[in-house]
């Protein structure tokens, strides 16, 4: 009962990926669950989603019941970003119509094969392609990180971790287009060279190469900009290779949000205060009053051909290749995006 809309029809059922229990993993502790399809109400549309945007360790610690920030109560669904065709219009709904591409980018509207969604909650795009998952909410975080946290100005080094993921290879070009000199960190010679393609000036392999040293001697000045979503050692390398009144911007800790190491280093003000540098933490849902005006200006970038999007190569189809989708991307396997095709 979960087939294709037809002739005007609609199933009268369809699935959706609930958190029945918190679990030792996302796989264990969920399950597809059929459900009545209902229309929309006043207000609201009814949405096919076709792509779902994968977030791996976000994913893997609400399973576990470990994101501090959110307090989750099973059954709950899950996924967040995902585009679609509308399909229904409630009542009252003046600026859609059936057939318009959307996007959605909260908690629950995911991992669903369909969904009902505020009008005011959906972003128009062009088209229900998984790239729009790339920029929409990706890209957001990447472009209000730089503008509102790490303050990028032309003439400025940046140096990125993870550069050819979701979020890297996306800061990588708007730093570019904002007039930066960029350094990328990656650990493949796939992603290096992905990463060089899309601008950078100057990649390095983490798992290879001496940063330090190679910091020590082509950047004596230091970086005015360290972008870091790994931590671990790449973030204490980072935050030793500050510039004067340079910015380490925090987005994450993947390297040791399970297992963090003992705090046995100088305190970091120590390397701080000289430098009159500073450590800024960045969560996008904390930045909501810049998202409509930077998904806005992102999406006019990706059609003018300024912006390239990265959707990794991955053959993810269907609510039960999700546990599979984020295990590649916990191994870091993902050049780019990593999304499910829902339809």
């Amino acid at each position: 009962m979960h087939g294709d809309v037809s002739a005007g029809t609609l199933p009268a059922h369809y699935r959706r990926l609930v958190l029945q229990r918190f679990g030792e993993s996302f796989r264990d502790s969920t399950e597809i669950v059929e459900t009545p399809l209902t229309p929309p109400g006043p207000g609201e549309l009814l949405v096919r989603n076709h792509w779902a945007g994968v977030n791996g360790v976000f994913d893997d610690r609400l399973a576990r019941n470990r994101v501090e920030y959110l307090d989750i109560r099973p059954p709950c669904d899950l996924g967040i970003e995902c585009v679609g065709t509308v399909v229904a219009l409630g009542e009252g709904v003046r600026d859609f119509r059936v057939g318009d591409a959307v996007a959605t980018t909260r908690l629950g509207n995911g991992y669903r094969e369909y969904l009902c969604t505020p009008a005011t909650q959906a972003i128009p795009v062009a088209a229900a392609s998984p790239e729009i998952l790339t920029l929409i909410p990706t890209g957001i975080s990447a472009l209000v990180a730089l503008e509102q946290v790490a303050e990028l100005r032309p003439g400025e080094r940046i140096v990125i971790s993870a550069a050819a993921g979701g979020l890297g290879h996306l800061l990588v070009q708007l730093a570019r287009l904002k007039g930066a000199h960029v350094v990328g960190l990656a650990g493949s010679r796939e992603k290096c060279e992905a990463v060089a393609a899309l601008g950078a000036h100057r990649v390095l392999n983490y798992r290879e190469d001496d940063l330090d040293g190679i910091f020590r001697r082509d950047y004596p000045q230091g970086f005015d900009v360290a972008y870091d979503t790994v931590g671990g050692r790449i973030f204490d390398l980072f935050l030793a290779h500050v510039a004067i009144r340079g910015r380490v911007i925090c987005s994450g800790y993947t390297a040791d949000i399970e297992n963090p190491e003992p705090v046995t280093r100088t305190r970091i003000y120590t390397q701080l205060y000289w430098k009159a540098a500073s450590v800024r933490g960045f969560m996008n849902p904390l930045f909501s009053e810049h998202h409509a005006d930077a998904a806005r200006r992102l999406l006019a970038m990706y059609a003018d051909g300024a912006l390239r999007v990265l959707v990794d190569a991955g053959d993810f189809q269907g609510l039960e290749s999700v546990p599979r989708a984020i295990d590649h991307l916990l191994a870091g396997r993902n050049l780019g995006k990593v999304v499910v095709r829902l339809h």
